[in-house]
């Protein structure tokens, strides 16, 4: 048996460390994409009920938001914005915006069609069922998803943007072996 006094430093390399975080990524994403679809089918083409498809949705939402938070925390979030922002043509915040828009409208019309094709005895039935339900749920999810998505990455966006901040003025001010 050694006895080892020092231990032993592994080494790293960075082009391994970055082929395996490309794949974790691309795991996340599959993974979403499954319970996305599952959760679909289930809920609308199969006529289960939200504890049905509650697995998926718990995946869904606690990934989401362990990613939105780490990367806040770390300082991607407001750097990830800034590259965006400076390469495309549309700002991020105004991507958000439209994207709650077409959201809420989208969910709104699937609502509507979906009420007035199962509760809808007759066609000015589901005529008046899918204006009204496509109605109300555009009230409630269009202000929700705006509100969330909108002013969220602007919160999003100034906490990371303070957290780089804050690592800015923690870190000292170059190499020790840099000379001044």
């Amino acid at each position: 048996m050694k006895m080892r006094l020092f231990k032993q430093t592994k080494v790293i390399d960075e082009r391994i460390v970055t082929l395996k975080n490309k794949i974790y990524a691309e795991v996340f994403i599959i993974v979403t994409i499954i319970c996305s679809l599952s959760s679909i089918v289930k809920y609308f083409f199969l006529d289960k009920g939200i504890e049905d498809i509650a697995t998926e949705l718990i995946i869904l939402i606690f990934s989401s938001a362990y990613y939105t938070y780490r990367s806040m925390q770390l300082g991607i979030f407001s750097a990830e914005v800034e590259i965006h922002d400076a390469t495309s043509k549309w700002p991020r915040r105004k991507k958000n915006l439209v994207g709650s828009i077409i959201g809420g409208v989208v969910i709104a019309l699937i609502f509507g069609i979906n009420s007035a094709v199962r509760y809808g005895d007759n066609l000015g039935q589901s005529i008046e069922y899918f204006f009204m339900v496509t109605f109300v749920s555009l009230m409630i999810y269009l202000p929700f998803l705006i509100i969330t998505l909108v002013i969220g990455h602007d919160t999003l966006y100034k906490k990371s943007d303070d957290v780089v901040n804050k690592m800015m003025i923690n870190s000292d001010s170059g190499d020790e072996n840099e000379e001044h």
